[in-house]
């Protein structure tokens, strides 16, 4: 999975080697770990991270939050929630946002759960490789690369990094990929050139930077622990066109 598409696309990451990327995300990691510190790892069971992830989705984590109690006051079991109206998961998760998306992929995922393992225990997904245990989560309708690997890595502790929409920004600014690879491209490139057990801490930090100062629509570069080494600040001083 190696270099996917380099040699087509233009753009700092498409001349670069994998042991170079390599060593630029090692100090991106060391930098952001140098000022966030080592963050706490959530934990969880798969099913709940699961969910949990389907309902992060375009929100922020106080409406996922918020969604996900009220998910649970609205119903006492996964059976529950797979028998109910599609309309009254939606109404209980509505606080989320994409109430309608949302109910129909949660649904898909406990049903695909209860007819796999023949209960709600997603915990056996744990004992397949990483490459598989993907392919199977994103065989769920509603459940993309992202979602899969959030729930693997922190359900599971596999090696996967998860890019959301925060880090595809951050990394695409900083000239690690080019800005017009889409998220999919970007985690299969990243793959095996994130190091082996900074995954979880890599993924929190650089989504902590996307949301304070990587912002959208007016990033703070001047505050950024990343500014010397980002292709967007760069051009940015120069009074280029920034993106």
């Amino acid at each position: 999975m190696d270099g996917i598409g380099l040699k087509d696309e233009a753009g700092p990451a498409a001349t670069r080697e994998k042991a170079q990327v390599a060593d630029l995300i090692r100090e991106i990691g060391k930098r952001l770990e140098d000022v966030y510190g080592r963050p706490e790892i959530p934990e969880g069971n798969p099913l709940s991270i699961l969910i949990r992830t389907i309902l992060s989705q375009n929100t922020s984590d106080v409406n996922r939050d918020r969604a996900y109690t009220e998910l649970w006051n609205a119903f006492r079991s996964y059976d529950e929630i797979l028998e109910s109206p599609i309309t009254s998961l939606e109404a209980a998760i509505r606080s989320g946002g994409l109430a309608r998306q949302k109910a129909i992929a949660i649904k898909n995922a406990l049903l695909w759960v209860k007819e796999r393992y023949g209960n709600y225990d997603l915990s056996p997904i744990c004992e397949e490789t990483p490459e598989r245990a993907e392919k199977l989560l994103t065989s769920i309708k509603g459940v993309g690369i992202k979602t899969a690997r959030v729930t693997l890595l922190f359900g599971c502790g596999m090696a996967l990094f998860p890019v959301d929409t925060h880090i595809a920004r951050v990394l695409r600014r900083l000239g690690v990929v080019p800005a017009s690879w889409s998220r999919e491209k970007i985690h299969r490139f990243l793959d095996g050139k994130v190091e082996p057990g900074v995954e979880a801490p890599l993924h929190l930090n650089i989504i902590r930077l996307g949301r304070n100062v990587c912002l959208a629509r007016k990033p703070r570069c001047e505050e950024c622990p990343l500014h010397d080494i980002c292709e967007f600040a760069r051009r940015k001083t120069k009074g280029e066109n920034s993106e």
